[in-house]
């Protein structure tokens, strides 16, 4: 087992052993080691470059189970798409359109790692790439973690004592998907027809699309805004590779 801390600008990665390698089968679910990437894949496909996985396979070990699979935007499809994180790799669902495809790229940081959107599916490359993924460490229960994060970026900490992670429940999003609110009873006095806000930058934002999600020991602040989908944020499966070459999901510590 091996930590990664997200200090000058590396992010904290954090695995459990990985078994052997396994025959590469349809339906093989994320977690499980993949096959041998030297070997020809059955459909005489590509492999992705970096973890060498069957490209017409990889969507096999995504972490689909939590994801609401938005529709592509017309005349685009989703891909599985690959970004370096240290020494670990995030598969993920991206948009490939005639413009071009969605890249995402790993940047560090001494209070967080992000994924900023470097090129665009409609717009290609961006000189002036967004934050489209926030990650943190998680110590402890996932959505404790998620709701101390959420505080900690808050201004006023009397306020923030009184936020809390909940499901969102908003369809379209992930299952799994979080937001960080004020209780219900404070929220109900709220003005009806008005979007609201609540507990700081990483907390509720009726307004747009902006969530969280917690897995494999992250917490991963999905901020989309108003824009279409570029990715499918129930994707985001961290892989790793283990001592004898084969690539699994990250898993979190107990």
């Amino acid at each position: 087992m091996r930590a990664l801390m997200v200090v000058a600008g590396v992010i904290g990665l954090i695995s459990g052993g990985c078994g052997g390698a396994a025959d590469e089968a349809e339906d093989a679910p994320a977690g499980d080691t993949v096959a041998d990437t030297s070997a020809p894949c059955d459909d005489d496909g590509a492999r992705l470059p970096l973890t060498g996985l069957c490209a017409g396979r990889a969507v096999n070990y995504l972490a689909m189970d939590a994801s609401a699979s938005p529709e592509p935007a017309e005349r685009c499809e989703w891909k599985v798409m690959e970004t370096p994180m240290v020494d670990d790799v995030l598969l993920y669902r991206g948009l490939k359109c005639e413009a071009g495809e969605t890249r995402l790229e790993f940047a560090g940081g001494a209070e967080r790692a992000e994924l900023q959107l470097v090129n665009s599916a409609f717009l290609g490359k961006i000189d002036e790439p967004p934050s489209y993924v926030y990650v943190y460490t998680l110590d402890g229960d996932p959505r404790q973690g998620v709701t101390q994060r959420a505080r900690q970026a808050m201004d006023n900490q009397a306020e923030a004592a009184n936020c809390t992670a909940r499901l969102a429940g908003i369809e379209g999003w992930p299952s799994d998907a979080l937001v960080v609110d004020i209780p219900a009873a404070e929220a109900a006095r709220a003005p009806t027809g008005e979007i609201r806000t609540a507990c700081g930058p990483l907390g509720l934002n009726e307004g747009e699309t902006s969530y969280w999600r917690a897995a494999q020991g992250y917490g991963w602040f999905f901020q989309i805004g108003q824009d279409a989908f570029e990715i499918d944020p129930g994707s985001f499966t961290l892989m790793t590779k283990g001592p004898d070459g084969s690539w699994g999901a990250v898993q979190p510590t107990s």
